[in-house]
């Protein structure tokens, strides 16, 4: 199916990070399905082009960018780049590294590797192209977070610090750059992707899932599409500083 031309994203320019595989892909096939082009950034040079593919798939168009958002200048390189060929209408910080491990187990190394890469990353990222669309006066930023953030989960203390830190980024930053720009999160729950799928595998852990979970399954990759276009766009405009959760009803507490 081409890319709708026809909705208030065509035409549009949206960034992705953390957009080779997963979720992020979704997301990204998602926008250019509502004729956004879509620049996606990753470490993976190779599935960076499979999502690419996946993109041309849905009739839209995008480009590749190596990134990896644990060097700091590097988002704010990529956002001069991409910003000389016109300006960005949609960022999406989706980069990040997920860690299952119990806390007295969790060094020091492990925790601020994970900080690094969620919370350093995602805020970096957002500062780089916040800074130019604010600026220009208009703009909407997004976040991944995680359900885990809002109700923690053993054995997830350094990523759901990451995960908690982010819900707070975006709220205040929803504050600071009002009302010119919009800055949201999603919160996912279980999801069917490469990065969990030794979890999902077992099936004590899909059990313990689905037994906490109203819809008693894990989301599948393309259902983060529909929030993310409506984020996106303008029927979110008067929603910022939110942290949606899109997680199958999981009890939280």
């Amino acid at each position: 199916m081409p890319a709708d031309q026809t909705t208030p994203l065509a035409g549009q320019r949206a960034v992705i990070t953390g957009a080779s595989r997963g979720l992020g892909r979704a997301m990204a096939v998602a926008l250019a399905a509502q004729g956004m082009s879509v620049a996606v950034t990753g470490r993976d040079e190779a599935a960076m082009q499979d999502t690419l593919t996946a993109i041309q798939s849905v009739g839209g168009t995008g480009t590749a960018h190596s990134l990896d958002v644990t060097e700091p200048d590097a988002p704010e390189a990529l956002a001069a780049k991409l910003w000389q060929e016109g300006p960005v209408d949609v960022v999406i910080a989706n980069a990040g590294i997920s860690l299952v491990k119990p806390a007295i187990e969790t060094s020091d190394e492990d925790f601020m590797q994970v900080i690094n890469a969620n919370v350093l990353g995602t805020f970096v990222t957002l500062r780089a192209f916040g800074e130019r669309m604010h600026a220009r006066g208009q703009g909407k930023l997004l976040a991944t977070s995680s359900d885990i953030g809002i109700r923690g989960s053993a054995g997830w203390v350094a990523y759901a610090a990451s995960k908690g830190a982010i819900n707070a980024m975006v709220k205040t930053l929803a504050w600071e750059w009002a009302p010119k720009l919009t800055v949201n999160a999603i919160a996912p729950g279980a999801f069917a992707t490469d990065i969990n799928s030794h979890l999902l595998s077992q099936d004590a852990v899909m059990q313990a899932i689905c037994a906490d979970t109203p819809l008693a399954r894990v989301g599948r990759a393309e259902e983060i599409g529909p929030l993310t276009a409506f984020l996106a766009g303008p029927g979110s405009d008067f929603m910022t500083g939110q942290i949606l959760s899109l997680d199958g009803g999981i009890q939280k507490s």
